[in-house]
């Protein structure tokens, strides 16, 4: 495994003092052993607790982390009267914001409004504000005095009611809040011309089709993955406005890009570039960072595709007709899941074919534009380090080949001493990727971590500095959502 010593370009003034990651060591573990019993993760550096979303019993779990080898829970909130599910969890100055859904059986689980509420630190409840449909993410600008929240409103099942996405903004002081909408967003296309993808769903409709999905905020500015439609809102936190909505881009998987990428579940890694061949961005998690005063936000970049009941926005290359012009090239190697609203001709042939994810992280500027992109190193990585089961699913190697591979989705930034690094987790891989991000254009390949096999599909995570956390180390906590444990690493560097 390839362990970075030293960066070009981004080492101190005194590089003998300079400390650079060399690897996660598992200290310390909290179990649930449920599928959902851990999802996200926050951490109170005051009381020395971790505060997790435990799905499966709609619950925080609150846990003692005062000795990190050994956490404990010490108890938990019972959500079960606030809505139908528990989505996120945040901390910040004493106060635990969580997001809840409601819904019934008649518009589906979800799909009514649902909630931020707000706690103290030992779980006693202090307010309950109303948000938007389907709160799917909470967190606390800088200085703690606002919740934003991201409401994706998704469709229920047959796509008989579709409620609006839209960003929440709570005031914590008076518990007011402010509801943004898409109804009336400018949809900027990226700088390659790829439009925000709205995906040609039943609804047909720009509010009901942006889905918020996750959020990071950098000053007085929060920026929202929009996920199914590739792109980002940047939103004033201070006049409550937005000031974009701007499409990813597409990602090149052609001869020219220097991309490669696995498409066939034959059983064997084969990486190829192909003819027509574009990926979507479509990030899950986001996080910031500042490098002389200018905003840095990173992407983990997953991919999701839309199925609801008889609504599926996806298909296997093998069902489709291709045009003429790439045809050829996709005679043997066809199981990849693409897009069906994208790159038709006049003749309702694919000319261009567009997956779900870029299977990579990314840098983008305040702006919205891209700084940097991985590339293929996660999916080169896998196959380096974990050759047997290189887009496993479940144990079978290569079965995730045709639909996003490793699946990039868990995102935290760190910093120690004057480097700064990004903690991407892979869900399918269950593993754990360090970039130093210290210079945002030439972020460098640092370590791949995998995980204990009890420890399956990391969802969420968080840094803890070594100046607030428990042991004075460097801390990265992981929740891992199928196995339903919490993991405390040790940054060692």
């Amino acid at each position: 495994v390839a362990v970075a010593i030293g960066f070009a370009g981004c080492g101190s003034s005194n590089d003998t003092e300079t400390k650079f990651v060399s690897n996660l060591t598992k200290i310390g573990t909290y179990e649930t052993s449920k599928e959902a019993g851990s999802e996200i993760v926050a951490y109170d550096k005051i009381s020395k607790r971790a505060f997790t979303t435990n799905g499966a019993e709609n619950k925080i779990d609150i846990i003692n982390l005062s000795d990190v080898t050994s956490p404990v829970l010490l108890s938990q909130i019972d959500l079960s009267s606030y809505g139908t599910g528990v989505n996120s969890v945040a901390v910040k100055n004493g106060k635990v914001a969580v997001a809840v859904q409601n819904g019934n059986d008649t518009v589906g689980k979800k799909q009514l409004k649902g909630s931020v509420l707000i706690f103290d630190t030992n779980g006693k409840h202090l307010k309950t504000i109303e948000a938007g449909y389907l709160p799917d993410m909470v967190t606390f600008n800088e200085d703690g005095t606002k919740v934003i929240v991201a409401n994706e409103g998704e469709p229920n099942s047959d796509y008989s009611v579709d409620p609006i996405g839209s960003v929440g903004i709570v005031t914590i002081a008076d518990g007011s809040y402010v509801d943004i909408d898409f109804s009336k967003a400018t949809l900027t296309p990226a700088l390659d011309g790829t439009a925000v993808r709205l995906g040609a769903t039943p609804s047909n409709n720009k509010a009901k089709d942006i889905e918020p999905e996750y959020i990071t905020v950098s000053g007085d500015y929060a920026y929202v993955t929009l996920q199914e439609n590739n792109a980002m809102a940047k939103v004033n936190l201070t006049n409550n406005t937005l000031e974009y909505v701007k499409s990813y881009g597409a990602k090149s998987w052609e001869s020219d890009s220097n991309n490669t990428i696995d498409i066939e579940e034959e059983g064997e890694i084969k990486m190829k570039s192909y003819k027509g061949l574009f990926g979507l961005y479509q990030p899950d998690s986001i996080d910031s960072y500042t490098v002389n005063g200018k905003t840095y936000v990173v992407t983990a970049n997953e991919g999701d595709g839309r199925e609801y009941g008889d609504f599926e926005d996806e298909s296997k290359i093998k069902k489709l007709t291709l045009g003429k012009s790439i045809v050829a090239e996709y005679t043997e190697d066809n199981d990849l899941k693409v897009m069906v609203d994208l790159g038709k001709n006049a003749n309702d042939e694919y000319e261009k074919l567009y997956t779900y994810g870029a299977r990579s992280f990314s840098i983008w500027d305040e702006k919205g534009d891209l700084v940097f992109d991985s590339g293929d190193e996660i999916s080169k990585q896998v196959a380096l380090n974990e050759p047997a089961l290189f887009n496993q699913d479940d144990g079978k190697k290569d079965g995730r080949s045709g639909n996003k591979g490793a699946e990039p989705e868990a995102l935290t930034i760190g910093k120690i001493d004057n480097q700064t690094y990004a903690f991407v987790g892979l869900e399918r891989q269950n593993a754990i990727m360090v970039y130093n991000i210290t210079n945002p254009k030439e972020a460098t390949f640092v370590k791949y971590i995998k995980a204990e096999s009890s420890d399956i599909s990391p969802e969420g995570m968080k840094f803890i500095p070594a100046s607030t956390s428990p042991n004075g180390k460097d801390l990265l906590l992981v929740s891992f959502e199928m196995s339903g444990s919490t993991v405390v690493y040790e940054v060692e560097s």
